[in-house]
């Protein structure tokens, strides 16, 4: 729908109309001759305001007569100079929030509330994200040199999850934003038993071999999970391969693994980053893996011509090329994947929707 046909006061669009309109006519006896024109009363508006105050009433009123687009028609015929600003108003559509969907999660390319968030590459994990929801595969690894987006991983991971038709329970053990300082096994285990809600003590002898304590450590761990009630659970594990995580902890989760694949905890799937991988033969037979590589000004192109797919709209190569400069520019760096995420959202909102970047 036509925003002039449906106005939303509070957006982009409603912000650029009255800034036009403002900076167009300023003068009282000016705008109350438009008024009159477009079959407003003047007596209906305190004539002392400000023009930044007249005008929001001004076109709410015309809005509530059926006449908000002769006014603006009556300003670009009297003021030709702000008749592109105001064509703009005009072709503007209005767009919930959620202005971008796509019924398959896994192909999503803006993530988050707003959309404000945008995936790049990831076809391998969206591969394996479908392999967990449909083939019940039940351990997913990513892997990567530093700066790739390991933990970038998490918000297509998490906007999987939260697909209401999955009833997905999802948690978050983060080791590096969630560990202070020294993190081993057994504080590994305390926190996935925290975030579960189930008790956390674990009374056993660390002073042994590590393989001994992990299955020790596990062994408690699933006959408490054992009085969960049953339902689907993701458990994301990220930041393995953070300096201060120690061999001991990658040997736990391993363990941990063992049991998902086993199903001693139900319904749950473990993914995890930065593990080196040493996970029992069982394991490994049905391990999803991702290994990821930078990105590249060619994935920023994808992004674009993807997006304008999913929107059932054309873009030219020149309107890609120009998008991916102004990514490159705001981002600087290509390797920073939260910047590079934020900087082509933008960019996204504002070629695919005017006047309403985020």
């Amino acid at each position: 729908m036509k925003w002039i046909h449906g106005p939303n006061w509070g957006d982009g669009t409603a912000r650029l109309l009255h800034d036009t309109l403002g900076a167009a006519f300023h003068h009282a006896p000016e705008i109350e001759e438009i008024c009159q024109a477009v079959g407003l009363p003047p007596k209906d508006y305190a004539w002392g305001q400000s023009a930044a105050l007249l005008w929001p009433s001004i076109t709410r009123d015309s809005f509530e007569a059926g006449c908000l687009e002769v006014l603006v028609e009556q300003v670009k015929a009297r003021k030709p100079a702000v008749a592109p600003a105001l064509d703009r108003v005009l072709g503007a559509h209005v767009m919930a929030a959620n202005w971008y969907s796509v019924p398959e999660r896994h192909l999503s390319l803006l993530l988050g509330p707003g959309c404000a968030r945008a995936l790049l590459d990831r076809a391998e994990l969206r591969e394996h994200l479908v392999d967990m929801v449909l083939r019940s595969y039940p351990v997913l690894a990513i892997t990567g040199e530093p700066g790739t987006g390991k933990s970038y991983s998490r918000h297509l991971i998490q906007h999987m999850a939260g697909d209401p038709a999955l009833d997905c329970e999802f948690k978050i053990i983060d080791l590096e934003d969630d560990v202070y300082d020294h993190v081993d096994m057994t504080t590994f285990m305390t926190m996935l038993c925290t975030r579960l809600g189930l008790a956390a003590r674990f009374d056993v002898d660390t002073n042994t071999e590590q393989t001994r304590t992990a299955r020790e450590l596990v062994d408690i761990f699933v006959g408490r999970f054992a009085a969960l009630p049953p339902r689907l659970r993701w458990l994301f594990v990220d930041g393995l391969d953070r300096p201060h995580v120690p061999s001991g902890v990658h040997v736990v989760v391993a363990q941990l693994a063992r049991e998902v694949e086993a199903g001693q905890l139900g319904e749950t799937r473990l993914i995890v980053t930065g593990h080196p991988g040493d996970f029992a033969p069982s394991v490994l037979e049905v391990l999803r893996h991702e290994q990821l590589s930078g990105l590249t000004e060619a994935h920023v192109r994808a992004f674009f011509n993807g997006l304008a797919q999913h929107v059932g709209t054309s873009i030219s190569d020149d309107q890609v090329s120009e998008l991916v400069r102004t990514v490159v520019a705001d981002a600087v760096d290509l390797a920073d994947l939260k910047l590079v995420g934020s900087a082509a959202s933008r960019a996204a909102h504002a070629h695919f929707r005017p006047g309403e970047a985020p």
